[in-house]
């Protein structure tokens, strides 16, 4: 009998992140049409109708909203309200924490509380704050303790700076969500702070985006002194080995083509199992699990890995 999956990419649609990203001071990043209805009761049945073991949830597309003390305030509401979820339901849950990240300080108290007290499974981020991407100095501090914790970082594209979903007729998860993560995986790459920081376990969602397609042309063009401002000098074989040092994701990325990219780029055990549920709807979900079963390029030993082994390395409390 086939292991039941873990699931790294899910989304606990709660209230509080919901009117955070729809209402408030900033511009609303999403509007309410825009979010499928979501219940704890329908997300357990999607999992057992699917064979899914445990989710591990995140809430996304909140590093612009939580500032200030009602930021930390809503952080602090939103990892509560995921630690008593998974306390409702024992194996079945896991979460990334939410964490404020416009002040370093309030960041890491946030995570320590998340982690130590709440003992959340790892911390969820956006690829940047405001258009400065994971990688500018700013974010120091925040990786210096996340490496020193060893800790697993997920990190969901969000609304990229320039982008306004309100005018655009493609919805942004269509392509610059891909794009997104690219900047992220790069840009902590040719910074040289993947390498710093290689104590954090770093999760790129959606197959990297576009990494797996771009990584040679990103590692030959990064030897140009054009390419990248204040970079940490590396090598192709360096940036190359720094782009598959990522933990990726195979959401809506089982497509043969999809699959034999990521394995020409990282081994099988860095990839994981994601679905997206319920912003991918439920029904997508048996065509990624069989295009990874259909999907000749890996053994049944690695596709075993892929649908849950790997996440145990990750998420050991769920053996």
């Amino acid at each position: 009998m086939t292991e039941l999956i873990i699931d790294v990419h899910s989304h606990p649609l709660l209230s509080d992140s919901l009117t955070a990203l729809t209402s408030g001071d900033a511009t609303p990043h999403i509007s309410s049409s825009m979010v499928p209805p979501w219940s704890v009761a329908e997300h357990l049945e999607t999992m057992d109708q699917y064979g899914i073991g445990t989710c591990i949830l995140s809430m996304t597309g909140l590093a612009d909203i939580l500032n200030g003390a009602s930021g930390r305030a809503t952080a602090r509401r939103l990892n509560e309200q995921l630690a008593t979820l998974i306390a409702d339901h024992p194996g079945r849950f896991g979460a990334f924490a939410v964490v404020p990240v416009d002040d370093a300080d309030a960041t890491n108290e946030e995570m320590a509380y998340a982690l130590d007290v709440l003992k959340l499974d790892g911390v969820s981020a956006s690829p940047h704050r405001g258009g400065v991407y994971l990688g500018e100095p700013v974010y120091d501090a925040w990786f210096e303790e996340m490496h020193r914790r060893a800790v697993t970082l997920f990190v969901h594209p969000a609304m990229p700076p320039y982008f306004d979903p309100f005018e655009s007729r493609l919805n942004v998860s269509v392509l610059e969500f891909m794009f997104e993560t690219s900047r992220m995986v790069t840009g902590l790459v040719l910074s040289g702070r993947k390498a710093r920081f290689d104590g954090v376990k770093i999760i790129a969602p959606h197959g990297g985006g576009t990494i797996p397609y771009l990584a040679n042309r990103i590692a030959l063009a990064s030897q140009m002194p054009w390419a990248y401002r204040d970079g940490a000098g590396l090598g192709v074989p360096d940036v190359v080995a720094g782009l598959a040092s990522f933990y990726y994701d195979v959401t809506a990325s089982t497509s043969a083509a999809q699959l034999e990219a990521l394995r020409l780029l990282v081994p099988a055990e860095r990839l994981l199992m994601g679905f997206d549920y319920p912003m991918m709807p439920s029904m997508t979900i048996s065509p990624a699990i069989a295009g990874l079963e259909a999907y000749c390029g890996f053994d049944d030993e690695a596709k075993a890995k892929i649908r849950r082994s790997n996440a145990l390395e990750l998420f050991p409390r769920f053996g």
